[in-house]
């Protein structure tokens, strides 16, 4: 019999981190209603604080976990979980990112997951590898064999090397217009967006040999990166784009979206759309799509405005700064003619050193090629 548990350093090390979170948000809980300034925090801190709570008691309560591996069933083993399956009932097991997960046969008790924590974890992995098989390598093999089939079986090496060549073309050909938006904020970024239903396309054109999901068991390549990456730089270039209302971009931005994910579903036709990484990757895709569908308004409304700008000035009021996994610059400004009420408005780093409290900056207003007026800022002439 053998014992799989966190290591006393870890226990401590766990105890301190979840005690002090447990203590951060206990204070937050309490503060944020009957103190006066949390007050208006109440509708959304309270419930994210006692959530918090919720999972971090979850986690003191597995701190002694204990994973128990005999001649005769595995056991996990703890104040919160307990279950038992017997070996002649594992149907197999997975190895992911923080878990080792052990999966009975349907019907024969719930599965049992291990923290890649635990003292000897990958015995345990080691040991299971000799009598049950790898589902993760299965589900893949699986995949492949039915992307084969649905491409007709025959010259699978040589169809899967031209859905390669297609994907990784496809991918290299958005880099580069995502460095070209980066240089030049014209055209570039309508067809940057042109790649997102193309990759689409791939997963229809290739029956299934280009994959939506990515596993680092298949060898099939995935279309999943380029509308992140198209995503990424419509999130930079939206940056310096200010919209007055928002009221005709929403709309527009999840009707695209909803085309998106139409076109996904259909282009699926040849994917097994039960297995639960296509479902949860899916899902990824269709907020993906959400802020293509805004990127894209939002860029093309600045980028096909060819009518002249109206210049306005307005004073800053206040500077400050944000400060997380990069520091962010905002200006707090005056209402001018367009925006009747004062507001904190992100700007580069360049601007916000230019321009001191009291000060002013130059307002170029546009009236957008969709009639959806939007601005940005500058130096005021």
């Amino acid at each position: 019999m053998e014992i799989f548990e966190l290591s006393r350093g870890w226990k401590i090390t766990g105890y301190i981190l979840l005690g002090i979170l447990f203590v951060v948000f206990a204070f937050l809980a309490v503060f944020c209603i009957i103190e006066p300034p949390f007050e208006k925090g109440v509708v959304f801190l309270l419930p994210v604080s006692l959530v918090a709570i919720f999972f971090i008691v979850c986690g003191l309560l597995q701190m002694n976990e204990k994973v128990i591996f005999d001649n005769y069933s595995i056991r996990k083993v703890s104040r919160l979980v307990n279950r038992e399956i017997l070996l002649n009932d594992v149907k197999g097991y997975k190895v992911e990112r923080n878990y080792l997960r052990i999966i009975p046969y349907e019907g024969k008790g719930k599965r049992i997951s291990a923290s890649n924590q635990l003292n000897g974890i990958e015995r345990l992995a080691y040991q299971l590898s000799l009598r049950y098989p790898d589902l993760n390598l299965e589900e893949a093999q699986q995949v492949v064999d039915d992307a084969i089939r649905h491409a007709g079986g025959q010259d699978a090496q040589k169809l899967l090397k031209q859905a390669k060549t297609e994907t990784y073309t496809l991918t290299g050909v958005t880099v580069i217009l995502c460095v070209l938006c980066f240089l030049y904020f014209d055209w570039y970024c309508l067809a940057l967006f042109c790649c997102v239903p193309l990759s689409l396309l791939l997963l229809l054109r290739h029956r299934g040999l280009v994959q939506l999901d990515s596993s680092k068991e298949s060898p099939l390549p995935t279309m999943f990166m380029i509308p992140l990456f198209v995503l990424i730089v419509q999130i930079l270039q939206t940056q310096s784009i200010y919209v007055v209302h928002y009221s005709k971009v929403w709309p527009l931005a999840i009707g695209i979206a909803v085309a998106l994910t139409v076109m996904l579903w259909f282009c699926s036709r040849y994917l097994n759309k039960k297995r639960k990484a296509y479902l949860a990757t899916a899902a990824i895709m269709v907020l993906i799509f959400l802020g293509n569908g805004y990127g894209f308004v939002v860029t093309t409304n600045a980028i096909l405005d060819k009518a002249g700008h109206e210049y306005y000035e307005a004073k800053v009021i206040d500077k400050y700064t944000s400060k997380g996994k990069r520091t962010t610059y905002y200006l707090t400004l005056q209402p001018w003619a367009h925006q009747p009420e004062s507001e904190n408005e992100s700007v580069s780093r360049k601007l916000y050193g230019e321009v001191e409290i009291d000060g002013k900056v130059g307002i170029y207003y546009h009236q957008g090629a969709f009639n959806i007026p939007w601005y940005q800022l500058g130096r005021a002439e």
